[in-house]
């Protein structure tokens, strides 16, 4: 059985005929919170119960949930569907970071500001709140420069502290977005969709953040606009059946709930979407924020699994250190930074020569 959402019962009708075919049985209709009309249909013989009747709603778009009748029978009520394996993976998750923050040390390290140079770096890095510990490293790593240019010397210490990984599309590596409640990961989702077809390639984008408010209206928003389908998976069972049923050969992105590393079951949860894709977790946080707490999701990331990050929110903040300085706790790399809304454009590659320009600007030290 396959389900099929749309805008109106018939336009529903017509995405079920023209997947299973003509003799397409209609299984049950239902209305959704957003006002969308949700069909099962499949291509066995018609149940003796007739469809329930719905009222028609707004538009005429149409997207496509994908999902095996027999899990989704067996799955329990929201996300949390593997006790066994929250109790363990929680529990071990939980204990490394009361460890990480019980027993955690100054991580304010000394600056060597023997020279002119580096105190004028350390003056144009301290106002993005930075910690000393980190300021240290970027100078130091900016000795290692071969001109005589501040900027040239920023972008060497930036290169020798931090690894830069852009994200390149595989479909046998399909791209987890996790991270916090209002990162960003849904338009991150998008955006790397949008660069996979204006690569040419294709783009499979589902999302697992249907309970949030708005966010089905959000991917709507957003399918309207990349002109692509997509796709609503609300359970660990229904990503795992839409990779099996449609094959993706493309971009293979999914949008997962913001979570919080404090919440056994919510962690759980998400490693149990992991598995179902048997992709890469990258980590989406905002430019600004609180440092300390920036720090203890990435490390609580970090031992989920994710090994690259996703900066967004460029244009809404000045100060972009405390990300800067999770990702540095937390040895991941740079892949990208966000910073427009819109969708088309605005997702950049990490590179040290942006980021050098990104910190500098309204800054103290001069560009020679």
């Amino acid at each position: 059985m396959m389900k099929f959402i749309a805008s109106t019962v018939d336009a529903a009708k017509a995405k079920a005929k023209r997947a299973l075919g003509d003799n397409a049985s209609i299984i049950s209709v239902r209305n959704l919170p957003s006002g969308d009309v949700e069909v099962s249909a499949s291509d066995a013989p018609a149940p003796a119960a007739p469809p329930l009747p719905v009222e028609p709603g707004f538009g005429d778009h149409t997207r496509q949930v994908l999902t095996d009748a027999t899990l989704r029978a067996e799955r329990s009520t929201g996300a949390r569907l593997h006790e066994p394996l929250e109790q363990r993976f929680s529990q071990d998750a939980l204990a490394r970071l009361s460890g990480e923050l019980s027993g955690r040390a100054s991580r304010n390290g000394a600056i060597d500001l023997s020279d002119n140079a580096a105190r004028q770096m350390a003056e144009a890095l301290r106002p993005h709140s930075m910690a000393d510990e980190l300021i240290a490293r970027i100078i130091d790593g900016a000795r290692q420069a071969k001109a005589d240019d501040d900027l040239h010397r920023l972008e060497t210490g930036l290169a020798e502290t931090f690894d830069f990984a852009p994200i390149h599309f595989s479909p046998m590596t399909p791209v987890m977005l996790v991270g916090p409640t209002g990162a960003g990961k849904t338009s991150c989702g998008a955006k790397l969709a949008a660069a996979a077809l204006n690569s040419g390639s294709t783009a499979f984008l589902m999302t697992a953040d249907v309970g949030r408010a708005g966010a089905i209206d959000q991917i709507k928003a957003y399918g309207d606009a990349l002109g692509a389908d997509y796709y609503l998976t609300e359970t660990p069972d229904e990503v795992a059946a839409a990779l099996r049923s449609k094959r993706p050969s493309g971009a293979v992105i999914l949008d997962t709930p913001g979570v919080s590393p404090y919440d056994p079951g919510d962690f759980a949860a998400l490693r149990s979407f992991r598995e179902a894709t048997n992709g890469e977790a990258v980590l989406v946080l905002p430019a600004s924020g609180d440092p300390e707490e920036y720090r203890d999701w990435a490390i609580a990331f970090r031992e989920f699994g994710a090994r690259r990050l996703i900066i967004t929110k460029f244009d809404a903040t000045r100060r972009i250190g405390a990300a800067l300085g999770a990702a540095h706790a937390a040895q991941l790399s740079l892949a990208h930074f966000s910073q427009t809304p819109f969708i088309s454009e605005g997702l950049l590659d990490a590179t040290p020569e942006y980021l050098a320009r990104r910190l500098l600007s309204g800054g103290a030290m001069r560009l020679n």
